[in-house]
């Protein structure tokens, strides 16, 4: 990875910071994209002088005024890696007036991808961390993108926020598939059951299973493997879902083009992008 540029979200903690390690060892120059500047900052100093750019994912302004620092400042992208996520308990809005687990999983990535596409170098690679848990999800409700069936009292209680996540992560490898078909060399990987804070910021009872969770979850390091063997220029099919370094089948729904290309559209409409 020597001479290397990788730019990752989520890369403070969990399986974000561990790739980030091992690429910052294997010679790349690495890009932070995080919320906690002071955070950052740390663990950039940690890794050879990463560069810092600060975001809310959250806000598509940030994102924006984020993606013009990284022009401004970076040099041509080897790897851009959309690792951020996370599970919101309640139902929440962004500054936008999305609901959160939509903005940061789906429309984050893929407004940050769009607007970063030019910036890549040639043969550039794009990674979509995403989760087995896409397949729980169906299908793509356009009806009820908001995502408020999975919020009420009951739904809470039988798992709704963790269905909605699914459904996101869904998406994200339904537009990871239609960027490749773009002519982008995009990859979604699923990491597993790794042991991170991932899902413990939604109350006791969330916070309870993950712990119980812990003794079969693998390491964070463990669990960036997939991402690190693909960022170093592993050979893969563009667009194609991997889990533990092996080209896997997503669920069916995760595999429906008109589904892709009617998504790529929505959220190019709830992004503002031109078509």
């Amino acid at each position: 990875m020597d001479g290397k540029y990788v730019l990752i979200t989520g890369g403070t903690n969990g399986i974000g910071l561990a790739a980030a390690r091992e690429l910052s060892q294997q010679g790349a120059r690495i890009g932070l994209v995080a919320r906690n500047r002071a955070k950052a900052e740390k663990v950039a100093a940690d890794l050879a002088g990463a560069d810092v750019f600060e975001a809310d994912l959250t806000s598509q302004a940030s994102i924006r005024t984020m993606v013009a620092d990284v022009a401004d400042r970076a040099p041509a992208i080897d790897v851009l890696v959309n690792n951020a996520g996370a599970i919101y308990g309640t139902h929440q809005l962004s500054p936008d007036g999305i609901e959160l687990t939509w903005a940061l999983n789906v429309l984050a990535p893929y407004l940050i991808t769009n607007l970063l596409t030019d910036h890549l170098s040639p043969g550039g690679r794009v990674i979509m961390t995403v989760s087995d848990e896409h397949a729980k999800a169906k299908r793509i409700d356009f009806d009820d993108l908001t995502g408020t069936r999975f919020y009420s009292t009951t739904a809470r209680m039988t798992g709704g926020p963790l269905r909605r996540y699914g459904e996101a992560k869904l998406a994200t490898i339904l537009l990871t598939a239609d960027l490749a078909r773009r002519g982008v060399q995009a990859y979604s990987f699923e990491p597993g059951l790794v042991s991170t804070g991932f899902n413990t910021n939604n109350g006791r009872l969330m916070k309870a299973m993950m712990a119980m969770t812990k003794p079969f979850a693998k390491t964070p390091e463990q669990g960036a493997e997939t991402l690190v063997w693909l960022a170093t220029g592993a050979e893969a099919e563009a667009g194609g879902y991997y889990s533990d370094k092996q080209l896997t089948q997503p669920s069916t729904a995760a595999q429906d083009q008109a589904t892709a290309e009617r998504l790529w559209q929505t959220c190019g409409e709830q992004t503002a992008l031109p078509k």
